[in-house]
């Protein structure tokens, strides 16, 4: 669920500030202080949705200048240029916002408050999840009277806005300054109605110049983690996969092995491992006077059947012209096909016997030589 906030603070330091939860432009739930959070969204980091600040009367002061021979942009300019004169110091230290009049001869509304206030709430923002929120006066949450003077309660501030004025409506000179002017009461639903719209089309942002807000970054330091954490898992997968793979691998070559092992022991009983099992073979087909050694014969055969797992070896001896008698077994006879034409293709010279059914396989036996 996407939520937006609205966040009224108080005009007393230590007071909790106000908050509205909006949802698809409908306000669904209000309280006061800090936890405004949906219980859906994560307690840290950035909140999902946007947020709209109401600074309360005493954090801005709002100036009515009209500059009728200019046009509305120009004049815009002119009206926060002057209002900034008109302050202390000539603006050194302030900045401003302008609400652009709607003719060149309407008055623009300027937005006045200092650089440190800014500071002080861009960052209380940001630490609360919200640094884009949009940073609007409370006064121009009420609409302009067309007499008098307009009221109502915005969060925990009452404000008073008049056709060129705006106050807390509790300071003390408030009442000497309406005096007799006609005041109009603002219900409550008219003010959300106001605040939910100033969170799409706010009528000032002082969120401008060097507090503007940021665009979202396109590489945040928690997309960059996730990536990390991402290409860490993926660089495991590989590297599990790989030790499967040897593990796989060195299970075969030991199991490849023993077979050797199992079929030397055949021709010389009391070899211990494949490279004896090499030796002795070897020394006995040279004794005999073999050519081209027993090693040479077997380890085409040995090649040829690497292609094919589902091939085994059943038994071998050499017979005294040098030719090397092996009987194969498989479950199907194309396998043993594929271990014979691997033997020709290496220039071997092999025949055959027809295949014989036993015990579920097919057994064929094979001579091979040079």
């Amino acid at each position: 669920m996407k939520c937006d906030y609205v966040i009224l603070p108080s005009s007393e330091p230590d007071a909790q500030p106000h908050w509205i939860r909006v949802v698809d432009g409908y306000i669904v739930q209000r309280g006061k202080g800090e936890r405004w959070r949906h219980p859906s969204e994560e307690e840290e980091g950035p909140i999902d949705g946007r947020a709209l600040l109401v600074l309360p009367p005493h954090a801005t002061t709002l100036h009515w200048i009209t500059c009728p021979d200019m046009t509305v942009k120009q004049g815009a300019q002119a009206a926060r240029v002057m209002a900034l004169e008109a302050s202390v110091n000539n603006g050194a230290g302030l900045h401003a916002a302008v609400m652009p009049a709607a003719t060149p001869e309407g008055s623009h509304i300027v937005a006045v408050t200092s650089e440190s206030a800014m500071a002080h709430w861009v960052d209380w923002c940001a630490e609360r999840g919200m640094p884009n929120a949009i940073f609007v006066p409370a006064a121009l949450m009420l609409p302009p009277p067309d007499k008098g003077f307009m009221r109502g309660q915005v969060g925990p501030s009452e404000v008073a806005r008049g056709v060129d004025s705006a106050f807390d409506a509790d300071e003390p000179a408030a009442a000497l300054i309406m005096g007799r002017e006609p005041v109009t009461d603002m219900s409550e639903p008219g003010i959300d109605d106001v605040l939910r719209e100033s969170i799409d089309h706010p009528p000032l942002n002082l969120r401008s110049g060097p507090f503007a807000a940021r665009p979202p970054r396109l590489f945040s330091a928690e997309r960059i983690r996730r990536i990390a954490l991402l290409i860490g898992f993926i660089f495991l997968a590989v590297l599990l996969v790989s030790l499967v793979r040897i593990v796989r691998l060195n299970l075969e070559a030991s199991s490849l092995d023993a077979k050797t092992v199992q079929v030397a022991a055949t021709v010389v009983p009391a070899v211990t491992d494949a490279a004896d099992a090499e030796l002795k073979v070897n020394a006995l087909y040279a004794a005999r006077g073999g050519s081209g050694g027993f090693t040479g014969a077997m380890a085409g055969l040995m090649s040829a059947m690497r292609a094919t797992p589902a091939v085994s070896l059943v038994s071998v001896n050499q017979s005294a012209d040098g030719a090397l008698r092996v009987q194969l077994s498989a479950t199907r006879s194309e396998d043993i096909n594929v271990v014979l034409l691997a033997l020709q293709d290496a220039g071997w010279r092999i025949s055959a016997d027809a295949v014989q059914p036993r015990a579920g396989k097919v057994i064929a036996n094979i001579q091979v030589v040079r």
